[in-house]
């Protein structure tokens, strides 16, 4: 693997988010892009005055996100201490991804995540989670090692809820260990934070009181509807422009017990040894799928996840892999020219940004369909496997 072409094209790319975040070259809605890091900002100027975001709707982050708040703050306002801080984790990631290539002389890992600002746009670097991905890209890479991917999941679930569901990952023999790791240092980093910030968890329940976000899976129909002959009203709420119409709390419900069902039966599979041959990434690539088509919001940065997740499963990569990828990129990439280009037409109903949300929609169900079907399709294959032992 040539690891000097791909190092350049990762300061290339970098070299562009960060002249388009900025707003120093031209990049349509740029004042967009970098404009989460100004709340980021706020908060942390704030906390810095121990003034904690207790009651603010807009907080929806376990108390370690403000550590990462106030360190960036502490470095440099005007987003500049952020956007370096994101910049050397998303760095981390690629090393880490360059690294394990070369041992598997693959270069798959390292050139997805390079290129993954070029398909979701500079929002890379402008958001939070490259922080939470690199958490869960070092637990699946060391997922072999029990309390490196404890730890490495408790620190990520310390910083957004999500990769809780990468425990689903862990080998069924060293499980039980893997959950012991995560809840020991789940619970002291909880017992430190709370030191600094009471109420550090109060955020979850606010949880239920949040609507569906306008590019949520549930709210395609809504969307096509404002498109067509109808109007649906939006408005801002907990930070994002969710529908406000009859039917969205019922919604809510149903793409919510979807995703419960589903996240259970991939649980029945993994806890009874169904998906014993599985990659330990596939899996966990999936249930992050799950989560986020069945989710109330569907945000431009949750592919920030997605290809991290996708980056460690293409060291082994799964069948149909390929296509799994393509329908991604394509996702992505329509949710790049959604926002910040054609968000104010995605609200107000315009046919062509609608269109362009429902492809992003359905290229990324279709991801998710395949990739289900290629872990029943293993669940089946072992249980074979399985029935033919015990009649030997």
């Amino acid at each position: 693997m040539r690891v000097m072409p791909l190092t350049l094209g990762w300061a290339t790319t970098r070299v562009w988010v960060l002249l388009s975040g900025f707003s120093i070259i031209f990049y349509p809605g740029s004042e967009f892009l970098f404009s989460d890091v100004r709340l980021y900002d706020w908060w942390a100027g704030n906390i810095a005055d121990s003034h904690f975001p207790i009651n603010d709707p807009m907080w929806q982050y376990p108390p370690l996100a403000a550590v990462v708040f106030l360190a960036g703050y502490l470095i440099a306002g005007n987003t500049v201490g952020f956007v370096f801080l994101a910049t050397i984790a998303d760095f981390a990631i690629f090393s880490l991804l360059i690294q394990r290539g070369r041992e598997q002389g693959n270069s798959s890992p390292a050139l997805i995540w390079m290129i993954a600002p070029l398909v979701m746009g500079p929002i890379i670097l402008g958001r939070f989670d490259v922080f939470v991905t690199l958490a869960a890209v070092v637990a699946l890479l060391y997922v072999d090692q029990t309390r490196r991917f404890g730890m490495a999941l408790a620190i990520g679930a310390l910083l957004k809820v999500w990769p809780l569901l990468l425990l689903l990952a862990a080998p069924k023999g060293t499980a039980l260990k893997a959950i012991a790791w995560f809840t020991a240092t789940f619970a002291a980093g909880s017992l430190l934070l709370s030191f600094w910030w009471n109420d550090s968890f109060s955020f979850i329940g606010g949880q239920s009181s949040r609507g569906l976000q306008i590019e949520s899976v549930g709210a395609l129909p809504y969307q096509i509807w404002n498109a067509g002959p109808g109007t649906v009203t939006s408005a801002f709420q907990f930070g994002a422009i969710e529908v406000v119409a009859a039917g969205t709390q019922f919604v809510s419900l149903v793409i919510t017990l979807i995703g419960v069902v589903l996240l259970g039966v991939l649980f029945y599979w993994r806890i009874f040894g169904k998906l014993s041959q599985a990659n330990p990434a596939d899996i966990a690539l999936l249930a992050i799928l799950i989560s986020i088509v069945t989710s109330r919001v569907l945000s431009p940065q949750y592919m920030v996840w997605v290809f991290g997740l996708l980056a460690v499963s293409a060291i082994h990569p799964q069948e149909n892999f390929r296509k799994i990828l393509i329908l991604i990129f394509v996702s992505a990439g329509l949710g790049q020219i959604i926002y910040p280009w054609w968000y104010i037409d995605l609200q107000q109903g315009g046919v062509l940004a609608v269109t362009a949300h429902a492809i992003r929609v359905l290229t990324l169900l279709w991801a998710t369909g395949i990739a289900w079907k290629n872990m029943k399709e293993l669940s089946r294959q072992n249980q074979s496997l399985i029935a033919i032992h015990q009649a030997s």
